[in-house]
């Protein structure tokens, strides 16, 4: 009973290594009859031929149709490139300002009640009871009556009189009373019971601070108003293009409230310090706004065009950016291209410029680089694992990939028997 349990044991295992040897020959057989077809394949003008060495690639007519590449001449071309970027109106703090009083006293009447009114320079904007301005006056006018009465006198109290006469005159005037008012209380003899003020400077009003019947005091801001004939405009400009921005370079400014219409300013200012969490730089841009059309907290759109000079250029299409290496394929004929390390400087309307690596005149791939690229990886691996990952690769080893056979074998007869077995 042992012996015949042994036996069985020994004739499964026999079974099992005949079944081993037989799928690892076929599996040997076909591996190696492959190549033979490949290449009878390529031979036959069937097949795409790829040839791999190194960092060239050699693609046959075929391979170059399949790929569909494209190459373009390497020239000399001068460069414009566009920054568009965005941003908000805002108000020109140059012209800014406040309107104050001159004089401590009771408002009464107040001619200018609303925000986003116009006020002229110079412009009546209140009436002020004011018991300073009213003593003023009256020491003006005693000192004009001072010296109609002592012309007679001494030369030292008639000298002294006009210095009187002068120092009232100069009190109203520091008060912000005008030459034209002055000459009326001369000639009249009568103090005014209420000072209008005037507006020192022009503009929009920004904000009201003064209501009818308030004491006011002097300096006390009654008005805050801007010159909105000239606006501020800030832009953001990211890291990479703020080397291409200069102060006096001229911007071009579409607002979507005037479609159709462009604006222009100019870059006055460069922000010093760059925002670190938009990795920006705000540019400041004045621009003359006559009609007012340009409102303050406006969106705007902004192009600044920067000339690049006449440089060495290709396509953009033609770089492979892989990280560490700028590289593009150079043809060498019509069906050799050769991977070349270049150094490349600013992207501007398609073309990108050449420091260093390419002259005029040579020949770029433009379409299929990275299918090229791929070759050079898959050729160089594919040549080295051939060798169990000993050897060197080996040049120009051709590729191509074999078709079906016409007329496959029916199954069942021997040819699929044997590849049964």
């Amino acid at each position: 009973m042992v012996d015949s349990t042994h036996k069985k044991k020994i004739i499964i295992a026999g079974v099992a290594v005949a079944v081993i040897a037989g799928g690892t020959f076929a599996y040997y057989n076909s591996h190696k009859q492959m190549p033979a077809a490949a290449t009878h394949a390529g031979h036959g003008g069937s097949a795409a031929v790829v040839k791999v060495d190194g960092e060239k690639v050699v693609l046959d007519a075929k391979a170059r149709q399949l790929a569909g590449v494209q190459t373009a001449v390497v020239e000399k071309k001068a460069l414009t490139k566009e920054i568009r970027t965005t941003g908000k109106i805002a108000i020109n703090e140059n012209g800014r300002a406040y309107i104050t009083s001159r004089v401590m006293g009771r408002v009464d009447e107040l001619y200018v009640t609303a925000e986003g009114e116009y006020i002229e320079p110079g412009q009546v904007i209140a009436a002020v009871y004011s018991p300073d301005y009213i003593a003023a006056q009256e020491e003006y006018i005693l000192a004009i009556d001072t010296v109609d009465k002592l012309r007679g006198a001494s030369r030292d109290i008639v000298q002294m009189n006009n210095q009187l006469l002068q120092a009232a005159r100069r009190k109203l005037e520091l008060l912000g009373v005008p030459a034209q008012d002055i000459e009326h209380i001369a000639h009249t003899r009568q103090p005014n019971t209420h000072m209008a003020v005037r507006a020192q400077f022009g503009g929009t009003v920004l904000e009201k601070q003064v209501l009818l019947g308030a004491y006011i005091m002097p300096g006390e801001k009654l008005y805050a108003v801007s010159d909105l004939s000239s606006v501020w405009l800030y832009v953001d400009l990211y890291e990479k293009d703020v080397a291409n921005v200069q102060v006096g370079q001229t911007v071009t400014v579409t607002t979507p409230a005037y479609p159709g219409e462009t604006f222009t300013g100019v870059v006055s200012f460069i922000n010093p310090v760059l925002d670190d969490a938009t990795r920006t730089v705000k540019v400041r841009v004045e621009m003359a706004n006559p009609a007012g059309k340009l409102k303050p907290n406006m969106f705007a759109n902004a192009t600044i065009k920067v000339p690049l000079g006449e440089t060495v250029v290709i396509p953009a299409s033609s770089l492979l950016d892989t990280g560490k290496r700028k590289v593009v394929f150079v043809a060498q004929g019509e069906d050799t291209f050769v991977k070349r390390d270049i150094v490349i400087g600013q992207e501007a309307n398609g073309y990108i410029q050449v420091l260093s690596g390419l002259q005029p005149g040579e020949v770029v791939v433009t379409a299929a680089t990275f299918l090229i690229d791929s070759q050079t990886q898959l050729g160089n691996f594919g040549s080295h694992a051939g060798h169990g990952g000993g050897g060197k690769p080996q040049a120009s080893q051709p590729a191509a990939v074999p078709q079906a056979p016409a007329n496959p074998a029916p199954s069942g007869k021997a040819g699929g028997e044997h590849a049964g077995h």
